[in-house]
């Protein structure tokens, strides 16, 4: 891979084409956009017999996002301009904050084991993901904006100054001791605060990898090695290309796809109309 095909994988400059990353982006987001769209009359049917808030926030959360990351690439293509990189760097602090949102509330909603309830779970988990990702945001703005750092756009007047890539080392190695924290708390006194699915280890193991590509590519492009740049590349072609699909398969897949819980929800369903029930269905999250 060409060190400026990777630099346009880490930081596009508005002016220059930046079509590679764009369709390598765009295209598995737009597979996923049809895949939610070929599954929605179906999904929305078992969100509304299940009334479980927690998969209908994720399931839009989904939505959102991975439109608003195909939304982005499409700008980028048509916004050919040297005169974008505002609207660039805003499109780019919304997607990121909306990753980093859900990315956060995975952790917050799991952390909190059987001590709230589904409602309570969920409410705790908007407020906290929430404040993290506009504190994370907040932070980028005064970068970009105040300091000037262009932290999602290439610099040419010198991209490879540790101003920037200090943010993403550190962001890297804060992740990384958060999943590696993940992975280690089940043989702690407090393992009981996770769920025993294998699945939700695959995920931690999976996000592990992908930070510690991101701390080492942000420590090479810092030295000035233009390698880092494609260590880095590969890492945040992964986190945008496929963060929402590897949420939707760890965590909702199975409640959409399990046929034996649509009986039951039916059966709910009829015998709550019926008014033997006075409770809503009890949330659940993997």
């Amino acid at each position: 891979m060409g060190a400026g095909v990777c630099i346009n994988f880490v930081s596009p400059q508005p002016g220059v084409r930046v079509l590679a990353y764009d369709l390598a982006t765009g295209l598995p987001t737009l597979a996923f956009l049809a895949f939610l769209a070929w599954g929605l009359k179906p999904s929305l049917r078992k969100l509304q017999r299940s009334r479980s808030h927690i998969m209908a926030t994720y399931y839009g959360f989904l939505w959102g996002i991975t439109g608003l990351n195909f939304f982005r690439c499409i700008l980028q293509m048509v916004q050919t301009g040297s005169n974008h990189a505002t609207s660039w760097n805003v499109l780019w602090l919304l997607t990121r904050f909306g990753m980093i949102a859900l990315e956060a509330s995975v952790v917050v909603y799991l952390l909190q084991g059987y001590v709230s309830s589904g409602r309570q779970a969920l409410l705790n988990t908007l407020v906290v993901s929430g404040s993290a990702a506009l504190l994370e945001t907040l932070v980028k703005v005064l970068y970009i904006f105040a300091l000037h750092v262009p932290l999602f756009l290439f610099d040419p007047t010198g991209d490879m100054r540790w101003s920037k890539w200090s943010f993403w080392l550190l962001h890297g190695l804060a992740a990384m001791l958060c999943y590696t924290a993940l992975l280690v708390l089940p043989f702690t006194q407090w393992r009981e605060l996770l769920p025993a699915k294998a699945s939700f280890y695959k995920y931690a193991v999976c996000m592990l990898m992908l930070y510690t590509t991101v701390t080492v590519g942000s420590i090479l492009v810092g030295s000035k090695l233009m390698a880092g740049y494609c260590v880095f590349g590969v890492a945040s072609w992964l986190y945008y290309a496929s963060y929402p699909v590897l949420v939707y398969f760890t965590f909702l897949a199975e409640f959409f796809a399990d046929e034996q819980l649509d009986i039951d929800l039916l059966y709910y369903s009829e015998m709550r109309e019926a008014g033997c029930f006075d409770d809503a269905y009890d949330d659940s999250f993997g």
